[in-house]
């Protein structure tokens, strides 16, 4: 299970962890996008559009995110494809769905914090697991914004 605990107010910075050990940070980037480390290799997201994220390796894109709908985004690459899936509109919790079923959950952890769970399959690969969370992580920022902005 991974979980992420935002660092500071204003910032997009999470710290991610895994059984209370340190798997990576996510530093936020201008329009969205983020850079993080997973064992020793670079990654780096960019907001292609408002509807698609890309995750780039050291040397190329490796992942993209394509919003379906507004409950739903498409992840595709690193030899795994998923759904990231919000099931309800009165409940804040996503779902991660693969071949057609839900193999895993990210949710806010307590009911007001600033920290995040996410159950993310284990045949995901690290980065992409961390892509897929940091894409449900920035809807809670832009459902956030919007209520504080109305």
């Amino acid at each position: 299970m991974l979980r992420a605990r935002r660092r500071g107010f204003f910032r997009r910075a999470y710290e991610i962890t895994s059984d209370d050990v340190a798997v990576t940070t996510i530093d936020g980037a201008r329009r969205e996008g983020c850079t993080f480390t997973v064992d020793g290799v670079e990654y780096r997201v960019e907001r292609d559009t408002r509807r698609r994220f890309v995750l780039h390796g050291p040397d190329r894109g490796l992942a993209t995110a394509d919003r379906a709908t507004g409950r739903e985004w498409t992840v595709k690459g690193m030899d795994a494809h998923m759904k990231l899936v919000r099931p309800s509109l009165w409940r804040s919790r996503w779902e991660i769905h693969q071949r057609g079923s839900a193999r895993g959950t990210v949710a806010h952890e307590g009911m007001f914090g600033r920290a995040f769970a996410a159950e993310v399959p284990a045949d995901v690969p690290v980065p992409l697991g961390v892509f897929a969370f940091y894409i449900v992580l920035l809807q809670f920022e832009r459902a956030a914004n919007a209520a504080a902005a109305g």
